[in-house]
């Protein structure tokens, strides 16, 4: 019964990583919801971290590219995504250090400026919304403010 139910977690886990990498909490919660035991989640989860099939590492790589690439945000909206996904700091800091120079982080701002001034009529481009704007989306003030003094 319970090499069934096994067979059952793993073909679960595997329609989660066709549609992209996860983390062991994210693939833990998924099939917790699946009412799988927690023998049966431990031992699936040790046999894709066995396989290099969970790869905490390569999520995070993969997570800082798609933002830089397609939803641009600043280190510190990331940062605080990537812990609530379940991963470790260490890795998070790694991953940030390497995939995320602070001329790229600039050159997001800017991007972000740029589509927000566009969007906003002449009356309604306060600078302090703009500041707000660039905050929430993960920027340091320090880029704030380089971005918003040009």
């Amino acid at each position: 019964m319970e090499q069934e139910q096994i067979k059952k977690a793993k073909n679960k886990a595997f329609k989660l990583l066709s549609y992209r990498e996860r983390t062991i909490e994210e693939m833990r919660d998924r099939l917790e919801k699946k009412d799988f035991s927690l023998e049966v989640i431990n031992e699936v989860i040790d046999y894709l971290l066995a396989k290099d099939l969970l790869n905490e590492k390569r999520f995070s790589e993969m997570w800082i590219r798609s933002r830089i690439n397609n939803h641009p945000r600043g280190r510190r909206l990331i940062y605080k995504e990537l812990s609530q996904k379940g991963v470790d700091n260490k890795i998070i800091n790694a991953a940030l250090n390497q995939y995320l120079s602070r001329e790229e982080e600039i050159k997001m701002a800017e991007y972000l400026t740029k589509k927000w001034l566009r969007r906003r009529k002449e009356e309604d481009r306060s600078s302090y919304k703009l500041k707000n704007y660039l905050s929430n989306k993960g920027f340091d003030y320090e880029i704030i403010f380089e971005v918003t003094d040009k």
